[in-house]
């Protein structure tokens, strides 16, 4: 649920949304950010933004998700891991979201949100929008004391954040929580042999006898 509405299908942008207007799916990806969320009529919107700013997945870095656990408590992670800041392309940014079904906790962890002054002004917003853009939650930053929105510039280290949703489901109080490094790649599942028997975020096994299982990340 998702400002009292319940959604089962979410797009992600290649800078930095996650929307659950499914409409734009394959469409261009806003990057011109010139006016403050919420902003209605425009995209970003329904939308939880980790930070929305201009990144270049075209020059280096990659977006993962993927969904753990069991229903009804499962988690739908994105993560934008390594990815070039448009024009300042030696800036690399890695945030990630985790959606939690069940208690429609939003988690949000930023490792690196590098500044790129010369392109957009440097312009990143953090936080969430609702569909029709009627309601808005955005973070403030905890070292300027402001909102991060336009036209704030801002930066950001090992920052973890999480939004609980009020019981009219028309806002969310946003928390700092702590930082959880972030981990992300292709899985690879082993025996304790060394045999690899699977890949990716799960896999099945039936083992006759107590058996140990690994999995290693390669990634970043």
């Amino acid at each position: 649920d998702f400002y009292g509405n319940t959604y089962a299908h979410c797009v992600v942008s290649g800078n930095g949304y996650i929307t659950f207007d499914t409409t734009v799916a394959s469409t261009g990806s806003p990057w011109v950010i010139n006016a403050a969320i919420p902003n209605p009529g425009v995209q970003p919107e329904n939308a939880i933004m980790a930070p929305w700013q201009d990144i270049n997945t075209g020059v280096t870095g990659s977006i993962y998700y993927g969904t753990t656990g069991a229903a009804p408590n499962r988690m739908f992670t994105v993560t934008w891991c390594a990815i070039a800041m448009f024009s300042c392309t030696q800036d690399l940014h890695t945030s990630q979201v985790v959606i939690h079904e069940g208690s429609n906790k939003i988690e949000m962890f930023i490792q690196d949100k590098p500044l790129c002054i010369t392109w957009n002004a440097g312009a990143g917003i953090q936080g969430l929008v609702d569909a029709t853009s009627t309601n808005a939650d955005i973070v403030n930053d905890p070292t300027l004391l402001l909102p991060r929105n336009f036209p704030l510039t801002w930066t950001a280290t090992n920052e973890g954040w999480e939004f609980l949703p009020d019981p009219t489901m028309t806002s969310y109080t946003i928390n700092q929580i702590t930082y959880v490094p972030i981990i992300a790649g292709a899985a690879t599942w082993t025996d304790n042999t060394g045999a690899i028997i699977g890949t990716g975020p799960s896999i099945t096994v039936n083992p006759a006898n107590t058996t140990t299982y690994y999995c290693s990340v390669t990634g970043d």
